[in-house]
């Protein structure tokens, strides 16, 4: 399970952990903008790595049947049966290994370093911090978070990003705040944005519908973190960034189809819709109608 070499990993690039595994991913965010993490799904048999040490900050999360793995951490051997649902996180340039008895199922969270000391400098003040290794661990949050961005990247692809960068901004703070040596307390902000700001980013979202929206674009526009600007914006709204991007598309293109002067295809576009099919999702599940039946109303 080790060996003489430690291969360095950096999972920056598509289908990155293709030295330790059999198997491609059956799903990766490596065509697509994301900023700040990227997502592997895997199906492996039973096997082992040789030993490796990571560029990110990786998380584990088995979507599988429980599973009996062996790692060897930094020299140590650590064992433990890895459950439905069940969590591990390797923090950066920490060498290891790992062997598993069954077929597993699997999704690879991985977290870029400048991620997590960005938000480490704009909300705690320091880029001092580590963070700890954990073989098994249950975390709601961060099993939910995966399963969204999963389901985000399967039904819309390159038009997941401002999904993506979310909840990568929610995810850095999690870790910081839960699995570093040090124990933070991030001040909380009660009221949502002030009414001049929610403004600004109002007017930002509707003059930029039509291109691909970005979060750290909107939060350096007011001079905010990503993360307290998608925490007051929620405040502000009761929608997330990305809800409330998506019912603006929604309500420009109905716009659009009252007016009777444009295809369907080409309202998708104009509204920022990566295609028709993507408009529709979006359209039928906001109104209850089609764009078609709308535009026949």
């Amino acid at each position: 399970m080790t060996g003489t070499e430690i291969l360095n990993i950096n999972t920056n690039y598509e289908n990155a952990f293709s030295q330790l595994f059999s198997r491609p991913p059956i799903l990766s965010s490596g065509r697509t903008k994301w900023s700040g993490i990227s997502l592997e799904h895997l199906y492996l048999p039973s096997g082992e790595t040789p030993e490796y040490s990571l560029e990110q900050f990786v998380i584990t999360i088995n979507l599988g049947q429980s599973v009996k793995i062996e790692r060897i951490l930094d020299r140590h051997l650590q064992t433990g049966l890895m459950f439905t649902g069940a969590v591990g996180l390797c923090p950066m340039h920490t060498s290891q290994a790992i062997r598993w008895d069954r077929d597993v199922n699997i999704l690879l969270l991985n977290l870029n370093h400048e991620l997590l000391t960005c938000n480490a400098i704009e909300l705690l003040d320091t880029d001092e911090y580590e963070m700890l290794p954990h073989l098994i661990t249950q975390d709601a949050l961060i099993y939910q978070i995966g399963l969204g961005l999963k389901a985000q990247l399967k039904t819309n692809g390159s038009d997941s990003c401002l999904y993506g960068e979310s909840a990568a901004t929610f995810l850095a703070v999690h870790l910081l705040q839960n699995y570093s040596t040090q124990k933070f307390s991030i001040q909380e902000y009660a009221g949502g944005l002030p009414l001049q700001k929610l403004k600004q980013v109002v007017d930002y979202i509707h003059d930029h519908l039509a291109q691909e929206i970005s979060l750290d674009a909107i939060a350096n526009y007011l001079g905010m973190s990503r993360y307290y600007f998608c925490r007051l914006f929620k405040q502000s709204t009761g929608l997330s960034l990305h809800q409330y991007v998506i019912q603006q598309r929604v309500e420009q293109a109905k716009q659009l189809l009252a007016q009777g002067k444009m295809s369907i295809a080409d309202i998708a576009l104009a509204c920022g819709f990566s295609h028709q099919s993507h408009l529709h999702r979006h359209f039928k599940r906001l109104t209850g109608v089609t764009p078609k039946n709308f535009h026949n109303l």
